[in-house]
């Protein structure tokens, strides 16, 4: 993570009522005439976003995003509002504050702007006392908002009256910016998606983190289809790279423009997660016109993307807590999302009615990849989701937080980094931290991952008692399989979770492990006396047939076998399977294995004909005789046949 310098490219975002003037400003202040479209210009409305540059006097490069002020296109507003650092709040002089005013506002709260300026347009067209009455009206509105002294400046987009003031009210504001926190991985919200002749597909976007370079490969959130940066413009100018907080326009490569629509995200491959759910913070404006009730719809506004979610309330379960959330409130939730959208946490968004579009509130992401929500588990999940919440708790908490959330899953350091808000210092550090602290373990790999260690305490239970039955079932057995245990632990591991776990699960559930078996402590795989005379008259008659035994339905006949028998003996060593219906006994076994050994001495190798003569096997047994002890290492192949390899002492 890496700070960017204080002079570096911001973004400022124009906010208002249709008709006060915010396209005229734009113009006035760059030269650039944001409506682009015949029917903007016909009708005299902005209707797409538009962009332009400025140079502020600071000497600081800004960035212009053009919002249309209409109640219709409220979803655009929300799409150029996102990754703003100041706030031009247009509102006209002569109508001072409307609705829209108040709701754009309303937005900036919500999406946590960090600086606003006020522009109080078409000052040339009132006297002074009209003008002073819009600017009490316009302190009022701001009086309960997060930017209560903002700079409120009379100006006139058509004389360039007071535009001076207002150039240096947006310098000042830009440098109280902190400095940005740049990660490592570059992320932009596509607002615009179109064709150019002779170069092909262009997107453009706000960078939300990260820097891209020409050549970078780059993903399209959510369906990963993977393209390559052809070239890039930065506030218009060609470039060759981007950093976060600059306005970007990509022209990439593979793909057409309509598998890269407004709405997805172009991010570096892994940097976003990708789902149709998403654990969230939200808090509904103290005037929304209405509360949201468990399970009901409503519109999810995100980067620049609109979609209808199911809202799952967490932390409302019926009792003193009412089953909603009420105007004024905050709560957690679960987001069901109709299609994958792109996410990391910490990004802010908006919720809006279904019907009447209304703007209710908005809030942060929290989990950006969660586990289905589980009402077994909802409150343990809230509790979790208040840590995440908690801007001062210490990341290493944060770590294990998540990983207690997703329980007996994984997570790698793109999963961790993707689950922890932009900015977050060195996760690999937090992560080490929880495994030194015991409340995680690492899974070795090209990347590792890490998973909760607590989990082990949900599984002691049912692991006892599997063993327990599977010890009665098998008790020749010296454990049960590894693999066995995990198929029967909720939440399920993976194969390479529960090998990290065992040691824990061992320490938790009292367990011992054998090898790839776990047993319960007092198991012992001893058979009986009566048991022991069946498995030796077993023994003793494939022994007498020697290398050339009897089949195993021969030898078993009239003995009534306990489960899992020949294991057992094989365990023993009394038996040695060459295949898998090929069982000798030890000493017939050792006495050909000595044969093989003093022929390859004499004759320096063995030919598989050579070793059908000297023990009369038939072809059916010898070659897999041969490849046994190939597997065995007491021989191996060559060009002139098999040779001695690694002897066991017994062979003399």
């Amino acid at each position: 993570m890496s700070s960017l310098p204080g002079d570096s490219a911001v973004i400022i975002g124009t906010a208002g009522h249709i008709d006060h003037g915010k396209t005229t400003l734009v113009r006035s202040l760059t030269g650039t005439d944001c409506d682009r479209l015949d029917e903007e210009k016909r009708r005299g409305i902005t209707i797409v976003l538009g962009f332009a540059s400025l140079e502020l006097p600071c000497g600081r490069p800004a960035g212009i995003v053009d919002v249309p002020g209409h109640e219709k296109f409220v979803r655009t507003m929300v799409a150029g509002a996102g990754g703003v650092d100041v706030a031009l709040l247009v509102v006209s002089a002569e109508e001072g504050v409307m609705p829209q005013t108040r709701e754009h506002l309303a937005i900036l709260e919500v999406l946590a702007v960090p600086e606003l300026v006020v522009a109080l347009t078409r000052c040339d067209a009132v006297e002074d006392d009209l003008l002073e009455l819009a600017e009490l009206d316009v302190r009022g509105l701001l009086e309960d908002s997060r930017w209560p002294e903002a700079d409120v400046l009379a100006v006139s987009g058509l004389t360039g009256a007071g535009q001076d003031g207002l150039l240096a009210a947006l310098s000042a504001a830009a440098a109280r910016l902190p400095p940005r926190q740049q990660g490592s991985l570059f992320r932009l919200p596509v607002d615009r998606s179109f064709s150019i002749r002779g170069f092909g597909t262009v997107v453009t976007g706000t960078a939300r983190d990260g820097r891209v370079v020409v050549g970078d490969t780059l993903e399209v959130l959510p369906a990963r289809r993977k393209v390559r940066v052809r070239g890039l413009q930065v506030h218009g100018e060609a470039a060759d790279e981007a950093f976060i907080g600059t306005r970007v326009a990509l022209n990439l490569q593979g793909i057409e423009p309509s598998l890269v629509p407004p709405g997805c995200w172009l991010a570096s491959p892994g940097a976003l997660a990708g789902g149709d759910r998403v654990d969230v913070e939200m808090v509904l404006l103290d005037d929304a016109p209405r509360a949201i009730a468990n399970n009901s719809r409503v519109r999810f506004l995100y980067g620049t993307a609109e979609v209808v979610a199911t809202v799952r309330l967490l932390d409302r379960d019926g009792g003193s807590a009412p089953e909603e959330l009420l105007p004024g409130d905050s709560g957690l939730a679960q987001l069901a999302l109709p299609e994958p959208l792109g996410f990391v946490a910490g990004d802010r968004f908006v919720v809006r009615a279904e019907s009447p579009m209304e703007t209710l509130g908005g809030g942060r992401i929290l989990d950006p990849d969660p586990p289905l929500l589980d009402r077994r588990t909802r409150a343990d999940a809230a509790k979790l989701l208040v840590l995440l919440s908690d801007d001062g708790a210490a990341l290493e908490d944060k770590a294990v937080a998540l990983l207690r959330r997703h329980r007996a899953a994984s997570m790698d350091v793109l999963a961790l980094r993707r689950r922890l808000p932009p900015g977050s210092q060195s996760v690999e550090e937090a992560a080490a931290a929880s495994v030194a602290s015991g409340h995680a373990v690492v899974i070795p790999a090209d990347r590792p991952s890490w998973a909760w260690s607590g989990v082990v305490a949900l599984w002691a239970d049912s692991a006892r008692t599997f063993l327990a039955d599977h010890h009665a079932t098998h008790p020749l057995l010296d454990g049960a399989p590894l693999s066995e245990l995990r198929a029967v632990l909720e939440p399920r591991p993976s194969d390479r979770v529960i090998e990290a776990l065992v040691p824990a699960l061992c320490n938790e559930a009292g367990l011992d492990q054998r090898g790839h078996r776990l047993a319960l402590p007092e198991h012992q795989a001893i058979p009986g006396d009566a048991v022991r005379g069946v498995l030796d008259e077993l023994v003793r008659r494939l022994g007498a047939g020697g290398v050339h035994p009897p089949s195993l339905s021969e030898a078993g006949e009239g003995l009534i076998l306990p489960p899992d028998a020949l294991q057992w003996l094989v365990a023993q060593g009394e038996l040695i399977r060459v295949s898998e219906d090929y069982l000798v006994e030890r000493e017939a076994y050792r006495n050909l294995v000595r044969v093989v050994a003093a022929h390859v001495r004499a004759r320096g190798s063995l030919s598989p004909v050579e070793f059908k003569e000297i023990t009369g096997l038939t072809r059916r047994h010898a070659i897999p005789f041969l490849e046994f002890l190939d597997r065995e290492k007491i021989t191996t192949r060559t060009a002139e046949g098999r040779v001695l390899r690694d002897l066991p002492e017994w062979v003399g």
